[in-house]
């Protein structure tokens, strides 16, 4: 195949070590066997035109760039390329940390809401409570009230309903005898 053969050639004179053609054909499609087998060929022959003398083509950003320029052009474009999915993968998960952190203000909103209705409730019921003691308390000071009428009222009729029942008793042995 030449394309792998080609495109072997060039990342190896661009300086890259083995592993990094490795990873950059695979990724192009071409299959880490093949891969490997060129890289293996290519160490056992010599190559007709060394590296240095123009074997790559030249990059087209600079008109005189070097295989030193164009590696450090190659490692930086590597290196942002990584850089750039690393930055995909924190931004995701700084998405579902933002996401987690709306979902648990919302929930301690709820529980803050229900918190307040609570204390509303107790607050209502506690006034309640209260009022029906007050006017239990109320009716029974009226009730120890008219107690003590009563007993006054006993207090001032008991002695002389007592002297009466005596006189009705006397009356009645009188009239029997």
């Amino acid at each position: 195949m030449a394309d792998i053969a080609a495109e072997t050639q060039q990342l190896r004179s661009q300086g890259l070590p083995d592993p990094m053609i490795m990873k950059e054909l695979t990724e192009k499609g071409f299959p880490p066997e093949q891969v490997h087998a060129h890289l293996s060929q290519m160490d056992a022959t010599p190559t007709a035109i060394p590296p240095s003398m123009g074997a790559m083509p030249p990059m087209p950003s600079h008109a005189s760039s070097t295989p030193h320029d164009q590696m450090y052009s190659r490692i930086e474009e590597v290196t942002e390329t990584l850089i750039d999915e690393k930055w995909d993968q924190l931004i995701g998960e700084v998405r579902k940390i933002v996401e987690w952190k709306t979902q648990i203000e919302m929930k301690q909103r709820d529980l803050e809401n229900t918190l307040t209705k609570l204390k509303e409730d107790f607050g209502t019921l506690h006034k309640g409570v209260l009022g029906k003691l007050d006017s239990y308390d109320g009716r029974m000071q009226d009730v120890g009230t008219e107690l003590k009428a009563v007993g006054k009222v006993f207090k001032d009729v008991v002695p002389v309903f007592v002297e009466n029942v005596k006189e009705l008793g006397r009356l009645k042995d009188g009239i029997k005898k």
